[in-house]
């Protein structure tokens, strides 16, 4: 579930920029493609470690994941670029009022998503990615004394 929330709350400030037509602010609509980079990132980072979890697929390491991370949200961003672009040619919004807006665009989905595979890699995300999500609590031994946490 806490993977699934940013990419919730991106979606839901996505709407009410639209409606509030705030995106005519342009470092809004960069900030947003940055943020939607390591949003979606941070969201296969959860499935990932979910399907390993459930047993679906083995521990694909570090290195994997990092590239993963990278491609699927390259993939999302040209995926999002294209919901612009045909949003744009049928309903008459204007999304994308140039090649450069686009490949800005582009460019910072791939900066967010390296950006977030980089945090993966530098922390312990990974580790706790893969550790049970309940702890079970060893009860103390007979002669230990010691309280527990």
């Amino acid at each position: 579930m806490k993977y699934v929330l940013p990419l919730a709350l991106l979606m839901v400030l996505h709407t009410a920029f639209v409606l509030l037509n705030d995106y005519s602010i342009t470092y809004l609509d960069s900030v947003m493609h940055f943020a939607g980079g390591i949003v979606l990132g941070y969201f296969i980072l959860g499935q990932i470690g979910y399907a390993v979890r459930k047993g679906w697929c083995r521990d694909p390491g570090r290195v994997v994941v990092l590239v993963l991370i990278v491609s699927l949200v390259t993939t999302g961003a040209v995926c999002w670029e294209i919901y612009e672009w045909l949003s744009d040619m049928y309903i008459g919004t204007h999304f994308q009022p140039s090649l450069d807006d686009t490949i800005k665009d582009l460019a910072l989905g791939l900066t967010g998503g390296i950006v977030c595979a980089f945090m993966v890699f530098r922390t312990r995300a990974y580790d706790e990615l893969l550790e049970p999500r309940e702890r079970v609590r060893k009860p103390l031994e007979s002669g230990n004394s010691e309280e527990p946490v």
